[in-house]
């Protein structure tokens, strides 16, 4: 996890919600803290109470999405591969991508998973619309 973030007041770590306002400051807050200045999250719901919870993102011109259930997993969906901005996630998080694929819409998208991994990756091969599906957590 982020270094001087307590988890009970990270945005993804937290057993308490707040609202989805404060949860996109705390988003940005984390990927400034990990080196993405100029970042921005909005919640695409913010009224939205259960999850998953998604937030969409600009970066220098690029659109990213954030999805997520607390403790659960993130999907980052981006308009292209931005390894920054999986690694400003990564380091947020304490924690690599599982699983990285192109989904059907043409997204770059990054699963990070807690879990269930393994049963997520054979659902992951049993969708044809998930193209270049690559497994990131195994050393080879």
């Amino acid at each position: 996890m982020s270094a001087g973030v307590p988890p009970e007041v990270h945005w993804f770590y937290a057993e308490k919600r707040p609202s989805a306002g404060a949860v996109a400051e705390q988003l940005r807050q984390s990927l400034w803290f990990a080196r993405l200045q100029e970042a921005w999250v909005s919640p695409v719901d913010p009224l939205q109470k259960d999850p998953p919870f998604r937030y969409r993102g600009y970066w220098r011109g690029h659109a990213f999405e954030i999805e997520f259930e607390p403790r659960r997993y993130v999907i980052l969906r981006m308009d292209q591969d931005l390894p920054k901005i999986v690694e400003a996630l990564q380091r947020s998080l304490g924690a690599g991508p599982r699983f990285a694929y192109l989904d059907g819409e043409g997204w770059v998208t990054y699963e990070w998973r807690w879990g269930d991994a393994e049963a997520r990756w054979q659902e992951l091969q049993g969708i044809p619309r998930y193209q270049r599906l690559r497994r990131l957590d195994r050393r080879t």
